[in-house]
């Protein structure tokens, strides 16, 4: 075998492969003998079948599956040979005017080589928040909020108010969805429907009915409809307003504290509210980390590896989308451009952070894997039995085993950095912490 390597970028291999024809020779008789064992021809005894009706019958295909052999051998033994990583399929293509025996090449991306700057000399912000009674004051006011009473009332409709309709859309003469939408509840305000459509509900009554005419955004991700005029028909179901409860013990008790005080429900929000920042302070200083490990290094990222990130990230959007769709429009077809600069920034992530694992000799503490399994298993009823099945499951152990060393990575990204800390209020860090969601 002789191989000849080309590189066509830092990430990109041309082999040039040549296979010699004694090994062609062997590759294509053995297909031979075997076919003609198995074969079944009318006429013919099985295993009785001439060699000479055998290669008229399956000759070409025989030399086919031979070749397609042989490609995949041999560029396994260069690759192992050139000591190549491949991060893509080889693109074959075949020379079909090879002197002798059989020659192919195989193009592909290859794992980049990583050198990691220092983080000496990066300067991060650590943020840190503390629970004021100014953010258990907004949270009781969001907890009043979900306990929201509707009530139907008898005049018109304004903002605040839950107006339930019925209603079709028609854009260039073809209905928005199959069926007509049925009791659809729009609160007004809410900013839920597109440009205009909660206006057009303003000073609406029950059973009164309207016709009007809006265009979709621009950019209204369902492509087809994005700038288009639509023509609605709406009528009205009820109309309803809103009244807000008291933050009386019959309230308090609602959310699980038995004494109906406001002492202990102030006091028991300030511990669920701190455990929330705890899950999001890391979540947000995780953030940080690797953005500033992305930021900081650079490295060329196989569009091979971008590509299934990219169908990974459309597979599960679809798949919450599919799960807890509420919208009465059609889900739309989003372009595979929306993702491809995020998909490309987690493959170079991941790329970065299994070299910084691999060069710094970072494992995960064994004594905080078993912590975390511990701390997931107290949401069962039977704790034990969880911790006995991650016993029993390594690769189940392993997802863990990830995601605390993650955890471990930040720690020690921080303790090598120059960090600065920077102060959230309660309602500063949940909200980054959804934006980034």
């Amino acid at each position: 075998m002789q191989v000849s390597v080309e590189s066509n970028s830092d990430i990109k291999r041309t082999l040039t492969i040549s296979v010699p024809q004694e090994e062609v020779d062997a590759v294509t008789t053995k297909r031979y003998d075997e076919v003609k064992r198995t074969a079944r021809i009318d006429g013919f005894r099985p295993g009785k079948i001439p060699m000479s009706v055998i290669k008229q019958k399956f000759g070409a295909s025989i030399k086919a599956e031979a070749l397609s052999e042989l490609t995949q051998n041999f560029f396994y033994k260069a690759i192992m040979e050139e000591k190549l990583n491949p991060a893509s399929q080889p693109v074959i293509t075949p020379n079909d005017n090879a002197a002798e025996g059989f020659e192919f090449s195989a193009t592909f991306e290859v794992y980049p080589e990583i050198t990691l700057n220092s983080f000496d000399n990066l300067e991060l912000k650590k943020p840190v928040a503390v629970i004021s009674d100014d953010d258990i004051d907004g949270m009781v006011e969001k907890l009043r909020t979900q306990k929201i009473v509707w009530k139907e009332v008898k005049r018109k409709a304004k903002d605040g108010d839950r107006v339930t309709i019925n209603f079709t859309g028609m854009v260039n003469d073809e209905a928005i969805s199959d069926e007509p939408i049925k009791d659809f509840p729009v609160v007004l305000g809410s900013k839920s429907m597109i440009p205009g459509f909660e206006k057009e509900l303003k000073g609406v009554k029950k059973t009164e009915e309207l016709a009007f005419e809006l265009a979709f955004p621009d950019d209204y991700q369902e492509k087809k409809l994005a700038g288009q005029l639509g023509q609605f028909q709406v009528s009205v179901n009820l109309v309803e307003g809103s009244k807000l409860p008291e933050v009386d013990e019959e309230f308090i008790k609602e959310f699980g504290v038995d004494s109906g005080d406001m002492a202990d429900f102030r006091e028991d929000l300030s511990k669920n509210m701190t455990v929330e920042a705890d899950k999001a302070l890391l979540s947000k200083r995780k953030e940080i980390v690797m953005d500033a490990l992305v930021e900081n290094n650079d490295v060329s990222v196989p569009e091979a590896l971008v590509d299934n990130e990219i169908n990974q990230m459309m597979a599960s959007m679809k798949e919450r989308a599919e799960q807890g769709q509420q919208s009465p429009l059609p889900m739309p077809e989003l372009p595979r451009e929306m993702f491809e600069a995020q998909a490309k920034k987690r493959v170079k992530l991941g790329l970065l952070l299994s070299e910084v694992i691999k060069v710094n000799d970072i494992k995960a503490d064994d004594e905080k894997v078993q912590q975390r399994i511990e701390e997931f298993a107290q949401q069962y009823g039977d704790p034990e039995e969880v911790i006995n099945w991650y016993k029993s499951n390594p690769q189940e152990r392993s997802k863990i085993e990830s995601v605390v060393l993650e955890d471990q990575l930040v720690d020690w990204m921080l303790e090598k950095s120059k960090v600065t800390e920077e102060a959230l209020s309660f309602d500063e860090l949940m909200n980054s912490a959804q934006a980034a969601s």
